[in-house]
C-alpha cells in the first residue's frame, strides 16, 4: 500500500495477466466536474504506464482532496513514485 498528498494505492494480485486499475474519487474532491476530471487524469496515467506495470496487479486509487488542485504532471510524479514503492515492497524489478 502507497499513501501519498494526493492519493494513495492498494496493490492487490490478480489472475488475469494483466493489469488493472479501480478508481475512487469521493465528493470530498469536489464537483462532479472536478471528479470526473481527475477520474480522466488518472487514467490516462495508468494507461501510459501499463506497459511498465507487473502484469498480476490489481490497482486501487482512492484521490484525496488534493488531487482536485493537482497538475497531470504532479498525479503522474505521485503515481510513478507509488508504483516504485509497491515494487519494492512486492519485490518486482529484481527478477522475482
Amino acid at each position: 500500500m502507497y499513501r501519498g498528498r494526493l492519493f494513495s494505492v492498494h496493490a492487490l494480485p490478480n489472475g488475469f495477466g494483466e493489469p488493472r486499475l479501480g478508481l475512487s474519487v469521493s465528493k470530498k474532491v469536489g464537483s462532479a466536474v472536478t471528479r470526473n476530471g481527475v477520474r480522466r487524469r488518472l487514467k490516462e496515467i495508468f494507461r501510459s504506464s501499463r506497459d511498465g506495470l507487473p502484469g498480476d496487479l490489481d490497482l486501487v486509487v482512492s484521490a484525496r482532496p488534493a488531487a482536485a488542485e493537482a497538475s497531470f504532471q504532479e498525479l503522474d510524479d505521485e503515481f510513478s513514485r507509488s508504483l516504485s514503492k509497491i515494487q519494492k515492497t512486492r519485490g518486482i524489478g529484481e527478477g522475482a
